[in-house]
């Protein structure tokens, strides 16, 4: 099976599954509403530029991938997305750990976790979230897409909640960044 074979079936049970995603999540439009300096959805778009820069720099590529051509070939086909502007954008609020273990037919009884590992919990599942996503195309694909994570630290009044926003383009694959409450 060829590379491009498998970066274009990505692309395509990407979709699919950021399609689930938006159907299964609570969704609701992305606000612009700006509370002290940048929306969030601003802040989202620095981390997509972020991410931009990294896969279409090929030196980012050999530093972080080495000599490995199948990560070089997955750089190729991401860099070759226009990530400058979302076709749309979807904001996602996530259930909390304790609810995610209620779906599953869990019982919040069945786990004796503190509030600080409770809230531990609430920030990871996110991010395990879309980890489990990527994962699901195999090691190379899980492997391509952390070389190309970013992030960034800022304070917002606007978060009040562990929040997803899903950048989708028109020709680029699908971005999702994961906002986490904080403390001051």
């Amino acid at each position: 099976m060829s590379v491009n074979y498998f970066i274009k079936r990505k692309r395509k049970c990407i979709s699919a599954i950021a399609t689930t995603l938006i159907l299964l999540l609570t969704l609701s439009g992305c606000g612009t509403q700006k509370i002290d300096g940048k929306s969030l959805r601003e802040h989202g778009m620095d981390i997509v530029k972020i991410m931009e820069e990294m896969v279409k720099n090929a030196d980012y590529g050999k530093l972080t991938g080495g000599d490995n051509s199948t990560l070089e070939e997955i750089r190729v086909q991401l860099a070759t997305g226009d990530y400058a502007a979302p076709a749309a954008v979807y904001e996602m609020s996530l259930p909390s750990f304790q609810s995610i273990l209620t779906l599953v037919g869990e019982s919040e009884e069945s786990y004796n976790f503190s509030e600080a590992l409770n809230t531990q919990l609430d920030n990871k599942s996110a991010s395990v979230l879309v980890n489990q996503l990527n994962s699901m195309k195999g090691v190379s694909a899980l492997a391509g897409t952390s070389l190309y994570t970013a992030g960034k630290v800022f304070v917002s009044n606007e978060l009040t909640e562990n929040t997803i926003y899903l950048y989708t383009f028109q020709n680029g694959y699908p971005i999702a960044v994961v906002f986490t409450v904080g403390e001051v």
